[in-house]
């Protein structure tokens, strides 16, 4: 999931935490300058289709994720 987000985002930082060490349920916390000018709705939105096929079969929830760019990010 890290590389598809990294790839479809042009992601400098892609952090998936597995919350409760089932592979199910998990975090993601992304930093892209892709991000510039998007609502939070539609930079979570652009995370969920870079995953869809992990949503449909692997993950069962993304229990947390937040999604900033690099200057918000502070980096």
């Amino acid at each position: 999931m890290r590389k598809k987000i990294a790839e479809a985002l042009e992601a400098h930082s892609v952090e998936i935490t597995d919350t409760y060490g089932d592979g199910r349920h998990v975090s993601i916390d992304v930093v892209s300058d892709k991000f510039e000018g998007q609502s939070s709705m539609n930079r979570q939105r652009a995370v969920y289709k870079s995953i869809w096929l992990e949503l449909q079969d692997t993950v069962h929830a993304v229990d947390a994720m937040t999604t900033k760019t690099r200057a918000e990010a502070g980096i």
